[in-house]
């Protein structure tokens, strides 16, 4: 349950990254309505809701491979070793992607990189649905926009691989999903006014700073564990201990005497 509520508060806190990133996305989309529909706030509105049905399924859909993947790999390798530096890794992605919301550091722009070049091949299907026409257009549309290189998507699949199973990893990136829709639903109708806000610095740097308490709080665990963890070879010192100075077969049980035996 605190992976559910972690994830969905890093999806709820990134939505100032999901405006700046994704606006240009919902700008295109909305204009590539036809005149009547855009005329209609409501159709306007039942279109975007399809479109981020399409994606947050995409990334239940990924959560399923990547937890499925943890599986397979902690019942293949010394299980107790991969979960701690799995967890570890998570948070430490937790942070770097909340230092890079709060424009103090860009390093997760290298798994984003990384991740363009899936897009690229993605990317000339979304062509095919454009411009969108109809709910079921606008509903594929979206299950390939969940490909778009995104950090914050990476970290939270590094939560849904240390899961230990395709159903957790699925609810996993639902929970993230769930907290990043508020804004770009939002975005649809107040796009200007909400790209507006999350330009200042001090939004973006007290998301960022909740974020990277939340991956202090995910690194800890693990740490905690290893540094909590007893050795091996630990004696019980309450045991009894033989007596070297016995001779063999002889132990230190005193022997009854005469009024034992009379008792």
């Amino acid at each position: 349950m605190e992976v559910l509520i972690s994830v969905f508060l890093m999806g709820l806190l990134g939505g100032v990254h999901c405006l700046g990133m994704c606006g240009g996305v919902v700008a295109m989309l909305t204009a590539g309505l036809d005149p009547q529909v855009r005329a209609n706030p409501k159709k306007v509105a039942l279109f975007h809701l399809n479109y981020n049905i399409g994606r947050i399924l995409s990334y239940i859909l990924m959560g399923a491979i990547f937890g499925l993947v943890g599986a397979l790999l902690t019942q293949s390798l010394q299980m107790n070793v991969l979960d701690k530096s799995l967890r570890i890794f998570s948070g430490v992605l937790m942070i770097m992607v909340g230092l890079y919301i709060g424009n103090w550091s860009s390093g997760i722009q290298v798994l984003e990189k990384i991740g363009a070049k899936l897009w690229v091949r993605l990317q000339p299907i979304t062509q095919r649905f454009l411009p969108i026409k109809s709910l079921k257009s606008a509903f594929f549309t979206g299950l390939l926009w969940g490909g778009i290189p995104c950090g914050l998507v990476y970290g939270a699949l590094s939560f849904a691989i240390i899961s230990g199973s395709a159903e957790q990893g699925g609810m996993i990136m639902l929970a993230f999903g769930l907290g990043t829709l508020p804004s770009l639903l939002l975005m649809a109708s107040v796009s200007t006014q909400l790209n507006t806000l999350v330009q200042k610095p001090v939004v973006r740097r007290v998301s960022g700073l909740l974020i990277i308490a939340l991956g202090i709080a995910a690194l800890w665990m693990p740490i905690n564990s290893i540094l909590n963890t007893k050795p091996h070879g630990h004696i019980n010192t309450h045991q009894p201990q033989m007596d070297i100075h016995k001779p063999y077969g002889q132990t230190n049980t005193p022997q009854p005497s005469d009024l034992d035996y009379l008792t």
